[in-house]
């Protein structure tokens, strides 16, 4: 059985034994009662929107408290009152997976009478608690606080009588038949998942405001519950006369809400999207500098030097969440606050108040030196703060190409934001690190008439010694031929990998083995082909210049074709090397699926419903491609790409005599977003996916992601993002077994590739991206 917590109000909802299926009885456990004890149901409409929750329906059915309740399918409010004791903690029940058992308690009442005009219903809402009863002619109420009458014609709110609290045992009348209501503004709010959930273990947190202001006048809401009521909880705000006037919500650690009001001639104006209440943080940035900024800023030179004089700034940003096992991505930082600083303070402090909570940037800056950076994560209610202090390496060495010197300038670029220059009249280079480089790092070289060269580091940096830098001075030429007539193959594409340097740690302990450093892609359109000497293109030509001393591994492609591996090699320094890559005609059927926009990246999968693989092939930009294999009905097949969503169906048939043509579904495309509360940082957790009841293979799932550059697995509590999936059915997510992380050298794709029987199954809702697995 799961409670989850939703308007300050506990919903019962099913998942284990011990509950009661639809319309079983459900046993109630009453506290206070007297014994003559009700249980109460009226229909609610929604769980959240308190319109729709309290203002549905009226029809109340009552039974005998020790006789238990049973409930229909739907959602149920739920009462408890015995004699002269109403219970006032509101209850939601899923009548679907009502509970076995239902703990309710009842607390002194008083009797309110109603008059009201003929033809109208009402509820008493009790905003202290955030609970409302449909009205009756004599009914008992929460005593000793605040009530709201609201009169409804039809479920739709005509006027708000606002009683004074009732002492308890006693009985007030109130007569609403003449009465001339009160012009007012009723609203309701909002609290996101998150916040609420921080909201159980923050301390210090008060109420926001709310208020209604029009023409220079505020008027404040004066009865709202406590903070674990207060989402779907209403508002009740006087009226103003002016036509225009603004909704606001503020407060400490509350995010600052205003909404533009249009004010009717009716009695009651109804604000039905929500007062958002959401939670804030502050940041808090301490900065300190011990270096002589202006001396290292001016030991790196520059293509273009400027005659301004070095800024020294302070900039705070705001930044997109990362991608599943990744790091913020600068790129989706927006500045939030910038601060201009006087290069003689040693050290400072700058507060920013009010702050949506989640990720943020702060990076230090003098001139051309790289930045100081830190990044944090602001939770909800929190105050974080932020240390940046500036620390740099110099370094120096020579810059040569093929062992000689380069002969021009040029900017050199380090991992990690390191910066130097090599003057063409001078033999070394200087540079400004933040840290020390480690061995395969890719050091990038700019002359500064625009070529672009780059570099593998042999071996870490060491400090306080030369570190030099040689360009290989080779060239490496692919030709790509079919195998048969020798022509070259005008949309062939190559895959080059650089693998990483051979390396044995102290005593000859070996390290990890040999891992992928770079990938480089180059296709028949790309302008990095070889070219003749006439300056036209040469068809199924490659070159790449600066080939790293490691070991290379090619891959050849066409469509229509088979790929192939070329044998691992690796080159000197100044060689010149031609290789011939001959590449075989498929001799199976071809196929197309149609799209409106052209494919990128794409790979087709064909599995059995065991999960055996029997076939995978290339799509064409343009949805063509070629199979070998004959697939038979009862296999999937699982269309991958960076351009489309994920889709999987069931293997199409293929007619004789007829090319295999599929149209790509129109359907929307959905993400999820994947938690595990409380699991700890140092475990990995398989997930999988399922859609229309076809489970993703564990290959295309992995793929899907790795296209998109995020790892496919929720590390710790998560989350993990799982974007671009084909609603062509019911999207389910699959949890696996948990495992202790990979090393950081490990890809966590082998991982992932296992299969594995789910332990539990959610569901993604419409509405929804949160898939959240509790327990472990």
């Amino acid at each position: 059985m799961r409670m989850l917590a939703g308007a300050g109000l506990l919903v019962w909802s099913i998942f284990a034994s011990g509950a009661a299926s639809a319309s079983a009885q459900t046993t109630v456990a009453l506290q206070g009662g007297n014994g003559r004890d009700e249980v109460c149901r009226f229909r609610a409409g929604d769980g959240e929107d308190p319109f729709r929750r309290w203002l549905t329906s009226q029809d109340v059915t009552c039974t005998d408290a020790a006789s238990g309740v049973r409930f229909p399918p739907g959602l149920w409010n739920v009462f408890a009152r015995s004699n002269a004791a109403v219970s006032r903690d509101p209850l939601l029940v899923d009548g679907d997976s009502a509970p076995a058992t239902l703990a309710m308690s009842v607390a002194p009442a008083a009797t309110l009478a109603l008059q009201l005009p003929p033809g109208l219903t009402a509820v008493v809402y009790a905003p202290k608690h955030a609970i409302a009863f449909p009205a009756a002619d004599r009914m008992l109420v929460p005593a000793d606080e605040e009530l709201w009458l609201f009169v409804l014609a039809k479920s739709a709110l005509a006027a708000v009588v606002v009683i004074s609290p009732i002492p308890a045992g006693s009985e007030r009348q109130v007569d609403t038949r003449d009465l001339q209501p009160t012009p007012a503004v009723v609203g309701w709010v909002h609290i996101p998942d998150s916040d609420r959930a921080a909201l159980k273990t923050a301390r210090g947190v008060s109420l926001p405001h709310i208020r209604i202001a029009s023409a220079g006048k505020e008027t404040e809401v004066s009865s709202l519950p406590a903070l674990e009521a207060l989402h779907g909880a209403f508002v009740l705000l006087p009226s103003v006369p002016a036509k225009e006037a603004e909704l606001q919500l503020t407060g400490r650690g509350w995010l600052s809400f205003r909404r533009a009001l249009a004010i009717g001639p009716q009695p009651v104006t109804l604000v039905r999207q929500p007062i958002e209440a959401r939670a804030s943080a502050t940041l808090v940035v301490n900065w300190s500098n011990l270096s002589d900024l202006a001396a290292l800023d001016r030991s790196v030179g520059s293509c273009d030097p400027s005659t301004e004089p070095p800024r020294f700034d302070l900039t705070i940003s705001s930044c997109a969440a990362p991608l599943s096992g990744g790091t913020v991505e600068p790129a989706t930082c927006q500045p939030i606050r910038k601060e201009a600083l006087e290069l003689q303070a040693k050290y400072g402090s700058v507060t920013v108040e009010e702050v949506r909570p989640g990720f943020y940037r702060a990076e230090l800056r003098f001139g051309k030196l790289p930045p100081t950076v830190m990044t944090s994560v602001l939770l909800p209610w929190q105050q974080q703060p932020i240390r940046l202090q500036t620390s740099y390496l110099q370094v120096y060495g020579s810059l040569t190409r093929g062992g000689q010197p380069l002969g021009e300038d040029a900017r050199i670029d380090f991992p990690g934001g390191g910066i130097g220059f090599a003057p063409r009249d001078r033999d070394e280079y200087h540079a400004v690190l933040l840290r020390p480089v480690g061995a395969d790092a890719k050091v990038d070289i700019v002359t500064c008439r625009g070529e672009r060269m780059f570099v593998l580091t042999d071996q870490p940096m060491m400090r306080n010694a030369r570190f030099d830098l040689d360009i290989p001075d080779n060239v490496l030429t692919i030709t790509v031929v079919d195998t048969f007539t020798r022509a070259p193959l005008e949309r062939a594409s190559v895959r080059c990998t650089v693998m990483s340097a051979a390396m044995r740690g102290r005593g000859g302990v070996r390290l990890p083995s040999r891992h992928p450093v770079i990938t480089l892609q180059l296709t028949h359109d790309d302008p990095a082909r070889d070219v003749s000497n006439q300056g036209e293109r040469v068809p199924g030509r490659f070159t790449i210049k600066g080939v790293p001393e490691r070991e290379i591994q090619l891959q050849a492609s066409s469509p229509g074709y088979k790929k192939k591996d070329v044998e691992p090699f690796s080159m000197t320094r100044s060689e010149k090397k031609e290789i011939e890559v001959q590449l075989v005609p498929l001799r199976g059927s071809e196929a197309k699926i149609v799209s409106a926009r052209p494919f990128e990246k794409a790979t087709i999968f064909w599995f059995t419903l065991a999960g055996v693989e029997t076939e995978r092939a290339d799509l064409a930009p343009d949805g063509t491609f070629v199979f070998e294999e004959t697939h038979f009905r009862g296999e999937t097949m699982t269309v991958v790409s960076l351009s489309h969503p994920l889709w999987i169906t069931p293997a199409p048939a293929v007619e004789r005599a007829k090319p295999l043509q599929v149209r790509f579904p129109d359907a929307p495309a959905r993400e999820a977003e994947v938690w595990l509360p409380n699991f700890p940082p140092q475990l990995s957790t398989l997930v999988g996916v399922t859609i229309g009841g076809l489970r993703v293979p564990g290959p295309a799932f992995v793929q899907h992601l790795a296209l998109r550059g995020i790892q496919p697995l929720v590390n710790g509590a998560g989350p993990l993002h799982i974007p671009a999936l084909a609603e062509t059915g019911p999207i389910d997510i699959l949890r696996g077994p948990s495992i202790q992380r990979a090393p950081s050298f490990a890809p966590p794709d082998a991982l992932a590739l296992r299969s594995f029987a789910p332990l539990a199954t959610r569901r993604l809702m419409a509405g929804s991206n949160r898939i959240v697995f509790d327990g472990k």
